[in-house]
């Protein structure tokens, strides 16, 4: 799986990257960079997203399982979902790939 800052679609490929730290804490999720030392929040909602990537995945599959445990429908599922994990990826929070 490459790094990569292109647009992601459904079809893409994401994963954790390996050199971000991550724990649950009260109000969501902290993340830290090995690599660039920097630090990130995530609200529970994005706490549930970076959860449910398990290895790498389709994003289509991540919406999908995202889709039974939050009560909104496929449109705006998909469309929230890509707009976060575009933002991961521009970050270095997630490799991407396909």
């Amino acid at each position: 799986m490459t790094q990569s800052n292109a647009t992601l679609s459904m079809d893409s490929v994401v994963a954790h990257n390996e050199d971000v730290l991550f724990s649950e804490v009260a109000d969501g999720m902290s993340l830290m960079d090995i690599e660039s030392g920097k630090y990130f929040h995530f609200d529970e909602t994005g706490a549930r997203i970076w959860k449910q990537m398990d290895g790498a995945m389709p994003v289509s599959e991540l919406c999908e399982k995202l889709e039974k445990q939050f009560e909104v429908d496929t449109e705006t599922c998909r469309t929230d979902t890509l707009e976060f994990l575009q933002e991961l990826a521009n970050m270095d929070l997630v490799k991407t790939g396909g």
